[in-house]
């Protein structure tokens, strides 16, 4: 009797120590997982699930880059600008339009000449739409908390410039610009709202790059 105890004692540890395909049928170990894992809503959960409903949402804004260079005695900043934003599915759907603004104050951006291309291929001079409806965009829905909400991701590219009197102006200041980091803001909301100076607005982290 005291052999097989012993007997049954070390299969058992050998059992609790061993691989997963040791102490499983091949077909449950190899058959990968099926389903979603769904996380606990949280109260940040709650509170963009509210936010998104007033105003949209600036979601995890990367630093943004621009690309310096010079032509002749002109200094090209070219600005590549990305973003992220959160709204509500209903909010989103029905808007006359989803305002997005850029404020320039305090950055060297501001006061400059700048061409852009807009969504129909046309390049132009010192003008852009602030209509998200209007911008290139990617749409997709995802779901925080069991509610379905709406992702939109654009990239739009600036190309600021600024004339020096010569080359090597324009030069220098290109190179005092060299891995400088500035801020711009970003600022959104819904239209129509009953409020239109509501808005979303985040600081943008820019930096400077040849």
């Amino acid at each position: 009797m005291k052999r097989i105890l012993l007997s049954a004692l070390i299969i058992t540890a050998l059992s609790s120590c061993g691989k997963l395909n040791d102490v499983l049928p091949d077909s449950a170990a190899t058959k990968p997982a099926t389903g979603n894992i769904t996380r606990p809503t949280t109260q940040e959960d709650l509170k963009l699930l509210n936010m998104i409903t007033v105003t949209p949402v600036i979601f995890e804004t990367p630093t943004q880059v621009v690309t310096t260079s010079v032509d002749g005695s002109t200094l090209n900043l070219a600005l590549n600008e990305r973003v992220h934003l959160l709204m509500d599915k209903d909010r989103f759907e029905n808007s006359w339009s989803i305002v997005f603004n850029e404020d320039y104050t305090g950055s060297i951006f501001n006061g400059l000449d700048y061409t852009t291309e807009t969504q129909w291929g046309t390049t132009v001079h010192n003008w852009r739409t602030n209509n998200l409806n209007q911008f290139v965009k990617t749409v997709t829905d995802t779901t925080i908390a069991g509610t379905t909400v709406v992702n939109v991701k654009f990239e739009r590219n600036f190309n600021y410039y600024k004339n020096f009197d010569s080359a090597e102006q324009a030069q220098a200041q290109q190179a005092v610009l060299q891995g400088k980091t500035q801020t711009i803001k970003f600022a959104t909301r819904y239209e129509p709202d009953t409020d239109t100076t509501r808005y979303h607005t985040i600081t943008a982290k820019v930096v400077f790059r040849k």
